[in-house]
Order: C-alpha cells, then structure tokens, then sequence
C-alpha cells in the first residue's frame, strides 16, 4: 500500500476525502513519521463527517455538518446548535411559562410573601428556564457501525486496512474489575455491570462473522477469515506490538484487502454490530437524580460530604492510582517536543486551578470532590463546545481558546485536575442520543476519589478500598454518570503511554487513488428500554 493516515475516533473527527488523505501519506506499510525536522506525528485532520448517525457524502472533502452544527454559541441558530444547548420547543415554553411567573412575582403589591419562598422555587424555575437531556435507566439494543472506501479507477489492485477496538465483555462501576470495595471482614462489594457486550459480529454486507469477546482468543493473518466481498478478509492478532499488522493498545479486529482493478469507482464495506446490555448508574450519592438511578442508593459513592483530602491521594490503595494518571504532563503528541494533552505545568492551567480553588469556601479547600466538581463546572460554563483543531487543542489550548470538542475539553479538565495530582485518564467510544436516533464517536474522562477516613470506617472498607473510580464527561453535564446510550470501547490502562492512546485514533492503511473513507452508526431494530427514563438537569447540585 502507498499512504498511511490517522483519524480521530473521539467526536466524529474523521478525515474525509482526498485532500485530507494526502497530506498524510507516509510510505507503503510503515507507520507515520516520528522523526521529521519537528518531531511531529502526521496530525489528526480535524473535519467532521455528517451528523451522527447520517453517511457522510463521498466527495472531497465533505461540508463539516457536524463542526457547523457546533459553532460557537453565539453562531448557533436552529438545528445548528449542539445538543447541550439546545431548548426545544417543549422546553423553550416552560421557559417563557417561567418568566411570567417571575414577572408576577416582581411586579405583584403584596409581593413580600412571594419573595420570601423565592429562594425555595428558584430551583425550580431554572430547570424550566435551562436545558436537559432525558436518559433511559437501562437499554438493550443493537448497534452498528458501517466503515466504507471509496476508490477511484486504478489499472491495479487497490489495497486497505483498518483496525477497530474489540471491547471488553463487561464494563463495571469500577472499571474492568468486578469488585467495587473490599470489606474489613474480608468480604467484597461487587461492582454493578454498566456494559455488557453479548456479542461482536462483522461481515461485508450482513454482519455474520463472529468475533471472540473472550481475551486471549486469537486469529492472526495468516488464518484470516475472507468476507462475502471475496477481496477483504478480518483476523484479531494478539495485543501488543507497533506494526502494520499489530494491535498495539489492546485486542482489536483488523479489516484489510485489496479491491480489484477496476475502470470506475468501487467501494469496500464493513458492517460491526454490537449486541449491548447497559444501564444508567451514578457514584454521586447526593445528585438530583431519582432513587431509581442505580447508585444513588446502597451506600457506595461519594459526595462533597463523604470525600477524603489531597493528602489522602497517596494512601494505599488510591495511590496506585495517583502514581499511574497524577502526573502534571502526559501523552506528549511532539515526542520529546512538549505539546502534552494533559498539562497541569501549564501557567494558564495552574492559573485557573488556582482561582478555582481560592473560589470555594474555606473548609472545601482541601476536599478532593468540591475542587474536582468546581473544576468540571469551570469547564462546562467557560469552553464552549466547537470545531476541533486538526492536532486537537491540548487542555492549555482548549482554556485559551475558550473552545473545544469532547475530547479537548476533556483535556482541559484533567489539566487542572493534574495540577493537585487528581488521577484522570480516558475513556472513548460512541455517543448515542437519549432516543438512540443520532450517534457519534466520542471521548470522555475517568477520575479516581478518595473517600474520607471516617467514611471508610463507618462502612466498613478496607484502606486499600477507600476510594471511588467513576466516569466525567464534561460536554454532556454528566457528573459521575453513566448512561446506557454510550458504547465504550476503549479505558485507558495504567500500563497505557501516550503512544498507545494516540494508536486509539486508527490508523487506517490505503492506496493512492482512495477517493473517501467514511464512518457511519445506526441503531438495528428497535432498543428496549423496560424501567422508562430519567432527566438531568443541566444546573445539577450546584
């Protein structure tokens, strides 16, 4: 094959097109440069494909549909504006339905009742007047994603390659592991499952093909499996390694062939379907969430009340921890250069942690969740969700820009936690509407709590348990949630180096006379969603 190129898989940056394909072409079979006069990886083309869940067009490139419908929020306007700050119809009455009431408080003579419950229905009014988002408590459902190329005429065989995770069968509320908390006596807290993936299966048009969820199955290339196309093949080698033919982050399918000579445009096609299993679930004890959320109930999570102290981030235990996702700087995209995504050495960023910080009140200043929750609002209400950068802006960048996607902003917000040594790390995947209808790639961060002393003691956990890992995504107001419409594929690990997450982005192999590549989800058939829904607020306990 004669190029090599890099996409993001977080927030549907995707290069599309030949004009992206090429400034990224590095020789047949090798990996992208490292060793330029800069010490620059081939960066990651920053246009996005069509809407989630819609194929983007084959032409090159295609219009950024999804950057547009993300400007800035002062160029929003209709369907253009993002999700997070969208006030539907139905919303936009209560929020009208809201103003009258307040315009009849101010202006009623015998007023002074009404103002004295003011503050106790000012809650109230601002949910009506603030947008939220509806999540269902749990969700069955199939999703696929499709993968296409796109070649021009070519007197030869055109070739391909592609690699996409194979997930864990289980994510838990503590990970990859089933146990949530150790117990003085010896006993454990098992861990509730929020993903369980029953099956993987691929094929060229319909996905037959199953693929083994169970680590240590292997099938390298030389025992390919050929697809109904008859020019492609999948095989899932074993983890580990940095070449074309290696997975080097953890278990991934690689899909790979060469579309024969042809006088006019052919394609090749992929077809993933995922069979999932998910529920919503949240570490934080004191959120304004049903009872029925998982988590909110039972004792296990953590709340301004229950958090330990930044001394408490080196006991055993969290530690662990600390030492493998505290650092100030990780994931350094210049090799050697100093452009790190997470950088809390960063005078804007210690800056910002530093006024966050002095912002709290003074017994909260030493409390490990107010710091990391104040942090997390800072963030959502000062970065405005836009166009992500073709390197994506690091969590410097994103601050000074006061713009960034989801995987920018989180940067941003595991900076200034890494400033106080926070343990932060990533998450990616795919993101689904709370109707399964829109889909698009998605990234998102983890964080790891410590739990007070005096917590762990009362319940019983062992020292080496007294903590809480759980999931932030900053772009979508979810504080230590989870929900079933998010399909996660990718945690980072302790043993991970930043190259191994810069290989989350796929590198994909081609030929010359690639026309497009395009990346699409859908869901098959209808989901099942049998305990209902739940709101969330976009002001949360705040």
């Amino acid at each position: 094959m004669s190029g090599r190129f890099i996409i993001c898989e977080t927030c549907g940056r995707v290069t599309s097109g030949t004009s992206g394909l090429q400034a990224r072409i590095s020789p047949s079979g090798s990996e992208p440069h490292a060793g330029s006069s800069t010490g620059r990886r081939p960066s990651r083309k920053a246009i996005k494909g069509a809407a989630p869940g819609r194929r983007k067009q084959a032409t090159a490139p295609p219009p950024p549909a999804e950057i547009q419908r993300r400007m800035a929020l002062r160029q929003l306007s209709g369907d253009d504006a993002p999700r997070r700050l969208i006030l539907r119809k139905k919303e936009q009455r209560k929020a009208a339905f809201a103003l009258v009431i307040v315009a009849v408080i101010l202006f009623t003579p015998a007023q002074d009742p009404l103002v004295d419950g003011l503050e106790d229905s000012f809650g109230n009014l601002l949910d009506l007047v603030t947008p939220s988002t509806t999540h269902p408590l749990e969700a069955s459902y199939t999703l696929r994603s499709t993968y296409e190329y796109e070649f021009g005429p070519s007197s030869s065989d055109s070739g391909f390659m592609y690699k996409l995770p194979i997930p864990h069968t289980e994510r838990t509320a503590a990970g990859f592991s089933d146990i949530l908390a150790t117990k003085t006596d010896g006993g454990t807290i098992s861990a509730p499952v929020l993903q369980r993936v029953v099956s993987m299966k691929v094929g060229s048009g319909a996905a037959v093909v199953d693929v083994p969820l169970t680590g240590g199955v292997v099938r390298d290339s030389s025992s390919a499996i050929s697809l109904e196309d008859g020019y492609s093949q999948v095989f899932w080698p074993a983890p580990g390694g940095t070449g074309s033919e290696d997975c080097q982050y953890g278990r991934c399918l690689i899909w790979t062939g060469a579309i024969p000579q042809s006088s006019s445009n052919e394609r090749a096609l992929l077809n993933v379907e995922y069979e999932i299993e998910s529920i919503s679930y949240t570490w934080w004890t004191e959120a304004d969430l049903p009872s029925s959320v998982p988590g909110m109930t039972g004792g296990n999570g953590i709340s301004k009340s229950t958090s330990g102290t930044f001394d408490d981030l080196d006991n055993t235990g969290i530690g662990f921890y600390t030492q493998s996702f505290g650092d100030a700087q990780f994931y350094d995209r210049l090799n050697g250069g100093g452009d790190y995504a997470i950088d809390g050495n960063s005078p804007i960023v210690q800056t910002v942690a530093d006024n966050i910080l002095a912002s709290l009140p003074p017994d909260d200043q030493d409390n490990v969740f107010a710091f990391s929750h104040a942090a997390f609002i800072w963030v959502r209400d000062n970065v405005v969700y836009a166009q992500g950068l073709e390197n994506p802006r690091s969590g410097p960048a994103c601050i000074s820009a006061g713009i960034g996607d989801c995987d920018e902003q989180s940067n941003a917000w595991m900076s200034i936690l890494r400033t106080k040594q926070v343990p932060t790390w990533y998450e990616m995947g795919v993101l689904g509407s709370g109707d399964f209808r829109d889909w698009e790639s998605h990234g998102w961060s983890n964080i790891a709590l410590p739990l007070s002393d005096e917590v762990c003691a009362s319940r019983d956990i062992n020292p080496t348990s007294c903590y809480v890992t759980a999931v932030v995504d900053v772009v979508n107001n979810k504080w230590l949630l989870y929900t079933p419409t998010v399909y996660s594929n990718f945690v980072q690990e302790w043993d991970h180096t930043g190259d191994d997450v810069d290989s989350v982005y796929m590198r994909i192999s081609y030929d010359t006379n690639l026309r497009s590549f395009e990346v699409g989800y859908s869901v098959v058939g209808t989901p099942t969603v049998p305990e209902g829904t739940f709101t969330l607020a976009w002001v949360e306990g705040e």
